[in-house]
């Protein structure tokens, strides 16, 4: 982890930290006001690194449900179906696979939970794309928890852990698997031990009411804390043939995780944030719009490391030559005197060699053809960059594969050099997010073709993403798959005049 940007949501308050080399750099916060989301856009005019928004809000809803094991389209069709069903009114949910069961038709048991109040993320999250923040996504603490019990030997295990921006969070485990999760907000009057000998009660009953503690199963208790408030809820936690506690010592841990951070109070939130930067999980509530900077910027990684490559690739063998060329002047040495032993026999075998004098024109012509070349051949990331830029004004189409090469053999547009080869780019991707708008999006399509036509670029389409001419035909298009949206183009471009 280099640089990131860390942010901790919660109703009314919204933390962010930069992070650099493990270190926190610089801490802000801002809350959830105009006044406070003025602030929060002018804070985001300096970022350019990945950032990670994690949440902790009462609104967030968890269920499991046992579905039938599917691959493929028609497992991505059920879960889809499936959210839709459960959070019709909210753009932030997300489906993990529990576990496959072991007998029967071997079904899989999922979990299902969203955020259920949009309104509490979605005026920072318009800020942030409106400043094309590198979103990584969307993630809850109960989420991100799992690693803190994953050492613990119960089956039934009760998280709790206090984060000083959103409350008092406690998180249910069976099997190690997150099950449900429940937030108190504490207020003022409340002090953290006092709060948790408060709501342990409540919620040992609530477990039981949804039948997710069997009878006579013991609770363990694992409590996130700080060695103050460990002495005074040894105190204060009544003895319970029901509950064991296990206390966790919140520093302890920061140590383990080497968090750059001194803890004072039982305040989580820099566990979990820090941890969220490091191993983020992979599932989380942002979708590919709200993810969309953050991919490109992958993307353009990966292209300067596929530059970076053939340059390296380039010097080693440039390095190799010159080894070579450095052991062949060694061995030179010895056999001059060989050389000049045979050149006399040379001399009498090449007089009888036809005359293969080339004209000096004809050289003239060979190097200025080199030179040509040399002059003219783009690094890959030269000729790629121009693409980028525009795919970064569409965010619908999503990239699924890129090649490039050189062609002599491409067609010559007007005003540009026929003695030069093309730089031929291959784009494969599919359009997202038009539901039944195919002239929409065959529109939108045209228009990113248009564009590249503008940078000189001659297009040719491969494929389309739906056939609409005389000999095509869409009459099963009801019934086809999502694939049908791929496309794929060819791009040539040469120098110019």
């Amino acid at each position: 982890m280099k640089k990131s940007l860390q942010l901790f949501l919660s109703a009314d308050h919204l933390h962010a930290q930069f992070m650099a080399s493990g270190k926190i750099a610089t801490q802000r916060d801002f809350q959830n006001n105009p006044g406070g989301h003025a602030d929060f856009s002018d804070f985001l005019k300096a970022v350019t690194c990945p950032a990670y928004l994690l949440v902790d809000l009462i609104e967030e809803d968890f269920r499991q449900e046992t579905v039938p094991h599917l691959m493929g389209n028609k497992r991505a069709a059920l879960l889809k179906r499936k959210l839709e069903q459960f959070y019709r009114g909210s753009p932030f949910h997300q489906a993990t696979l529990l576990q496959r069961q072991k007998s029967g038709r071997r079904d899989d048991d999922i979990l299902f939970s969203a955020l259920t109040n949009p309104s509490l993320i979605k005026p920072w999250l318009d800020i942030m794309l409106e400043k094309q923040v590198r979103l990584a996504g969307i993630y809850s603490v109960p989420q991100i928890s799992a690693p803190l019990v994953k050492d613990h030997p119960s089956n039934h295990l009760l998280l709790i852990s206090w984060e000083k921006f959103s409350g008092l969070r406690q998180t249910f485990f069976s099997g190690h698997r997150l099950q449900i999760s429940r937030l108190t907000p504490i207020y003022a009057e409340l002090s953290f031990h006092e709060a948790v000998v408060k709501e342990l009660a409540r919620t040992f009953q609530y477990l039981k009411s949804l039948s997710l503690l069997p009878p006579g199963q013991i609770l363990d208790v694992r409590i996130l804390c700080h060695r103050n408030d460990r002495d005074l809820l040894q105190a204060e936690l009544p003895s319970n043939p029901d509950m064991r506690y296990d206390f966790a010592d919140i520093e302890e841990i920061g140590k383990q995780l080497n968090i750059d951070h001194v803890f004072t109070d039982s305040n989580a939130s820099q566990i979990f944030l820090q941890h969220l930067a490091a191993h983020p999980p992979k599932t989380q509530y942002a979708n590919a719009s709200h993810t969309h900077y953050f991919q490109l910027w992958q993307l353009k990684q990966a292209m300067n490391v596929a530059s970076g490559v053939l340059l390296a690739g380039s010097l080693l063998w440039s390095a190799a030559n010159l080894w070579q060329s450095s052991s062949d002047a060694t061995a030179a040495e010895s056999l001059k005197a060989e050389a000049q032993h045979t050149l006399s026999e040379v001399q009498k075998i090449t007089a009888t060699f036809p005359s293969t004098y080339a004209p000096a024109a004809d050289m003239k012509s060979a190097v200025t053809i080199i030179r040509k070349l040399n002059q003219y051949a783009p690094a890959p990331q030269d000729v790629l960059q121009p693409v980028s830029t525009i795919l970064d004004r569409y965010p619908q189409i999503r990239l699924d594969d890129i090649s490039w090469k050189m062609s002599a053999t491409e067609p010559v547009a007007a005003n540009t050099l026929a003695d030069v080869p093309a730089q031929v780019i291959t784009l494969k991707g599919h359009m997202a997010d038009f539901a039944n708008d195919y002239r929409g999006m065959l529109n939108y399509l045209k228009n990113f073709q248009d564009d590249l036509a503008g940078e000189g670029y001659q297009v040719a389409e491969l494929t389309k993403p739906l056939d609409v001419s005389p000999s095509g035909s869409i009459a099963d298009n009801r019934e086809a798959s999502k694939n049908t949206l791929d496309f794929s183009l060819k791009i040539s471009r040469r120098p110019p005049l």
